[in-house]
């Protein structure tokens, strides 16, 4: 009970800090952020505890040489808190669409189509895509937990998830990709959000005409005809409701930005304990509180990882900000923005892409690269299109890294190793959305 307490208070004093900056609230937050740490690192197996650990000690170390000393020696530890707090809260989404039934009606329109791989494709695609926008890594595994019931082929499935899960990571301000890249950026979610969009729909398009399984034959599909007429409009209905929640919670996002000029991480942040809040009052389920803050805190030990990762990866990002290896990173980027937009993508997407795969997570690697833009030195180049590089670039490479979240839990969902996953199953969909976003990026960039 102490960790759920200390992290939900961190997550209350990023908020509170946000609205009311003052010296003793963000002391008490980097002490509580310090406390959270420390209490879930021992949770964590051995590789993790060593990784994270190894970066906390190395932002310390590096803050003391260059002059810092007390609480200066966890200078940027919060520095992820509007990601993190974002991951945190986000599960709560799921207690409306849970509780009112919609998650399992999809499912069981799903199972309705089980004996018709393409539309099973679509199907789980398409839910997939509805859930990741707001659920995050979440949707993954309860998208799968529920469908693996089904026992389709793991090539079809690691193929829908990962057609349905990375166009959101292109897009959704739920994820730390967009946020992270617009938060350094300084520009708003509205003025990215069409770039995006456009392109996660040419990224679905792709997948589906790569991978759409052959038409079953005749008698099957007369069959699976009949069963939807039997038994598909309830959820089918419900399949609209969740597009509509979806679409609601973009909405209600871009007009509080507009409305409050406040980060989009943090607006994130507040809707995602605000809209289940508003659905319990109106719904009058009060009596299911206790319920879920117990199944919450139960999600909330199996983020361990991440939530030592995000903190340690932004005490050690701010302490290496302080180095000289920002000066070398800096002078490699001019480089390459004086030669074209394409060298410039093509070096965001090699050095992220290999400290991925050496297990440097992208929220250390790209806060660097986007606090050595000077976009002064580079006017021939658009922030559009440099914020899109960055966000393709880190979906990309969570996508093939098998040490990156993204590919792990997909190759456990479908019990095969990460390159099969990555490369051999899903290489040429990679491959060809990489071309694309180099052809995007021109355009971007020229418009």
């Amino acid at each position: 009970m102490l960790r759920f307490s200390l992290i939900m208070s961190m997550c209350l004093l990023y908020i509170v800090e946000a609205f009311m900056p003052n010296v003793f609230i963000g002391l008490v937050f980097n002490i509580v952020a310090v406390a959270v740490f420390l209490l879930f690192l021992p949770l964590l197996q051995w590789k993790g505890r060593i990784f994270t650990l190894s970066l906390f000690a190395a932002g310390g170390i590096i803050h003391y040489t260059v002059g810092d000393t007390g609480f200066d020696l966890v200078q940027g530890i919060t520095q992820n808190m509007p990601l993190l707090s974002i991951l945190i809260l986000a599960p709560l989404l799921s207690v409306p669409l849970r509780r009112e039934g919609i998650i399992d009606s999809v499912i069981l329109y799903l199972n309705e189509l089980k004996n018709n791989p393409r539309k099973t494709f679509y199907g789980i695609s398409t839910f997939m895509l509805t859930l990741a926008p707001i659920l995050n890594m979440g949707a993954l595994r309860i998208v799968h937990g529920f469908v693996e019931s089904i026992h389709l082929p793991s090539k079809l499935l690691s193929r829908s998830y990962y057609v349905g899960f990375t166009p959101a990571v292109i897009w959704s301000p739920f994820f730390a990709s967009v946020g992270i890249v617009l938060f350094y950026l300084d520009i708003t979610y509205l003025s990215y959000v069409a770039v995006g969009v456009m392109f996660a729909a040419i990224q679905m398009t792709v997948g589906f005409v790569l991978f759409r399984p052959k038409i079953v034959d005749e008698t099957a599909a007369a069959k699976e005809r009949n069963e939807m007429i039997s038994h598909g409009k309830g959820p089918k209905k419900d399949m609209y409701l969740l597009f509509g929640f979806v679409l609601g919670l973009v909405v209600l996002l871009i007009f509080m930005e507009q409305v409050f000029q406040k980060s989009m991480l943090l607006l994130v942040s507040i809707i995602c304990f605000l809209v289940p809040v508003a659905w319990m009052i109106l719904r009058k389920r009060k009596s299911i509180v206790k319920e879920e803050i117990i199944l919450y805190k139960n999600k909330l030990h199996s983020q361990k990882m991440e939530t030592c990762l995000f903190l340690s990866a932004g005490l050690f990002g701010n302490a290496v900000s302080h180095t000289r290896v920002k000066e070398l990173l800096e002078k490699s980027i001019q480089w390459s923005a004086t030669h074209s937009v394409g060298v410039l993508f093509l070096f965001i997407i090699l050095l992220v892409t290999f400290m991925a795969f050496l297990g440097v997570h992208q929220i250390i690697v790209t806060p660097l690269i986007l606090t050595s833009l000077d976009f002064t030195a580079m006017p021939n180049v658009a922030v559009a299109s440099v914020a899109f590089m960055c966000i393709f670039t880190w979906m990309l490479s969570s996508a093939i890294s098998p040490l990156n979240a993204m590919n792990i839990i997909i190759s456990q969902c479908v019990q095969r190793n990460g390159v099969t996953v990555a490369f051999k199953w899903n290489g040429v969909y990679f491959l060809s959305i990489t071309g694309l976003a180099f052809v995007y990026v021109f355009v971007l960039n020229w418009l």
